[in-house]
């Protein structure tokens, strides 16, 4: 499977909160923060959003080179999939 094609989505049942503009995840007995970059990954992973959609949004979002960001990206989305926050839910066709 392509890493860009890949759709992540946030899994139910993660404690959200919302601490001074940065998001903290409730992560079995532990607390994860999100920060800037980290945080805009996490709430693009929609169920909608592919990876490579994902780095679009990032790298338009701090004017930087899609293609210095895209591996950034999966990597970082894959440390939430470990962490169980986040689920992948396929592969979907480039649009």
């Amino acid at each position: 499977m392509s890493t860009g094609l890949r759709v992540p989505r946030r899994c139910l049942g993660v404690r959200v909160r919302r601490v001074s503009g940065d998001l903290v995840l409730g992560v079995d007995d532990d607390g994860l923060e999100l920060t800037d970059v980290a945080k805009l990954i996490y709430e693009s992973a929609d169920g909608r959003n592919r990876v490579a959609d994902i780095a679009d949004i990032v790298a338009a979002a701090y004017e930087a080179d899609v293609t210095e960001v895209r591996d950034d990206v999966a990597e970082f989305l894959d440390v939430l999939v470990d962490r169980g926050v986040v689920e992948w839910t396929g592969e979907e066709p480039l649009r």
